[in-house]
């Protein structure tokens, strides 16, 4: 099975409730996302040897619980920012759009272009791409549940975070009539779908079994109760109120069991299966939500720092971050055969990789956030095409610098995106945007560039100049026309 690692999901709109501020955004909120999105691309990056070494169970593999209660305390400030108490009133066609917008949109968009990416790269041969980088791990079964033809590390959270946009509402209408028992009742699911896979899976032989229990594990109803507990927090978040008294009793439970199942390799198992799957359920939950609560208690709800303003920045950022480095993961496991980059023995020299990563997916999923901001559907269609031209040959380029070639067109591509954001946060930080015509005329030539590429690389690789004559027509044609309307003015 591949390691399952990740996800998130963000609210961007949450309000009053138990004492926080009636805002859009909550600092402690925004920090948690952040640390937690570091984390992702962490675990992704180094292999289990390494983790194991590094007690990480303690404070790197929190990051999916720390998501998922961040879920439900963020979904159940806005049901209650919004007055909703009805079913009606909370599966509106507004809470149903705005999901649409912020999740569902971006991911086929993701689906769309790392298909491509990955036929790209295996040669436009749909098989090679399916036996290199999904099976066997995957089954055919797993693409009908969000899983990607090419696949990345973090896309088994998919599944779980679209299937919460159908879930959460009804979690909230219960917790409105029946706090306790919704509660206790989402823990009750968890146990009722890990015994569901013990009794009707049990030990897993084949891979049939092993991609029938992926549909589980990629499952809301597997992780409820931490959705549940983060949902309870909506309602009163104070760490010493009566309300969360019962965290201080199962928090050292769950911190016990954390401890002997990373340190000392316990695992509840019934003639050789193990009772529990997945690093993920009941009994890890209260350690990462209790962390959760002590942030909301002691970090500031508000900071009007410099650093503040970008640690918010990324915490809003978080999906998108999500969705970048499934992809750049991806990339680098067709060229690689893995994903993970740093093993024993640790060489330390290995966290400069590990930190350009962080600092080009974290960057870049900024970038695409900001794009799904843009209001105008066209520029925000020209920006869409620039970005996944421009992402994943910058991970192209890492893998050919070390080989004996790299195509002309890589580097013309590369020169375009150092020239575009020189001209965007440098000369025209303090303009007016980029005339969209021109934004188009030059998208074009990205295209044709990029073109020309695949062509050169997948199907003549020894005819590349004869891809160098449209590429050098078209930038003629492109600086005509910039020149043209920088003398009109309309620049």
């Amino acid at each position: 099975m591949n390691d399952q690692n990740f996800q998130i999901t963000e609210q961007d709109e949450i309000s009053t409730s138990s004492g926080l501020e009636d805002r859009t955004s909550f600092f402690q909120i925004d920090f948690l996302k952040a640390v937690m999105i570091f984390l992702v691309i962490f675990d992704h990056y180094v292999y289990w040897d390494v983790k194991r070494e590094i007690g990480a169970a303690l404070w790197e593999r929190i990051s999916i619980p720390v998501f998922l209660v961040v879920m439900g305390l963020n979904m159940g400030l806005s049901f209650r920012g919004q007055g909703a108490t009805t079913l009606k009133q909370l599966y509106s066609w507004s809470y149903f759009k705005k999901k649409i917008l912020r999740y569902i949109v971006p991911f086929l968009i993701l689906y769309a272009a790392s298909t491509f990416i990955g036929l790209f790269i295996f040669g436009f041969d749909f098989i090679a791409m399916y036996d290199t980088q999904y099976s066997p791990d995957y089954g055919i079964i797993n693409l009908f549940w969000l899983i990607m033809p090419f696949w990345g590390p973090g896309n088994w959270f998919i599944p779980v975070l679209m299937q919460s946009i159908l879930v959460v509402p009804l979690l909230y209408w219960g917790f409105t009539k029946k706090p306790v028992l919704t509660l206790i009742l989402t823990v009750v699911v968890e146990i009722v779908m890990q015994l569901t896979v013990f009794f009707v899976i049990g030990d897993i032989t084949t891979w049939e079994e092993s991609h029938i229990l992926t549909l589980f594990m990629t499952s809301i109803p597997f992780y409820l109760s931490a959705v549940g507990l983060g949902m309870w927090f909506s309602m009163d978040h104070d760490l010493q109120s009566k309300h969360n008294f019962f965290m201080w009793i199962i928090y050292p439970i769950s911190l016990a069991y954390i401890v002997v199942y990373q340190f000392f390799g316990f695992r509840f198992m019934i003639d050789g299966t193990p009772l529990l799957r997945g690093d993920y359920h009941f009994l890890v939950f209260p350690y990462s939500a209790f962390l959760v609560l002590l942030a909301l208690k002691f970090l500031p709800n508000t900071s009007t720092r410099k650093i503040s303003k970008t640690i918010s920045l990324i915490g809003r950022s978080t999906y998108h971050i999500l969705l970048t480095q499934i992809l750049g993961f991806g990339i680098l496991t067709a060229f690689w055969g893995t994903h993970y980059g740093i093993y024993l023995p640790f060489d330390p020299f290995e966290l400069i990789d590990l930190a350009a990563l962080w600092l080009l997916f974290i960057w870049v999923g900024i970038i695409w956030y900001k794009i799904d901001r843009q209001k105008d559907l066209g520029r925000r269609i020209l920006y869409y095409v620039n970005f996944f031209i421009i992402f994943p040959c910058i991970l192209f380029l890492t893998f050919w610098a070390q080989t004996s070639w790299v195509p002309i067109q890589l580097v013309v591509i590369i020169g375009y995106a150092i020239a575009a954001t020189i001209l965007h946060f440098v000369i025209k930080k303090h303009k007016k945007p980029l005339n969209t015509r021109l934004l188009a005329v030059w998208t074009g030539f990205l295209v044709i560039s990029f073109i020309s590429m695949i062509l050169r690389y997948t199907f003549w690789p020894y005819e590349y100049v004869i891809f160098l004559i449209p590429m050098s027509a078209y930038s003629v044609f492109a600086l005509y026309y910039t020149l043209s309307i920088k003398i009109k003015g309309k620049l």
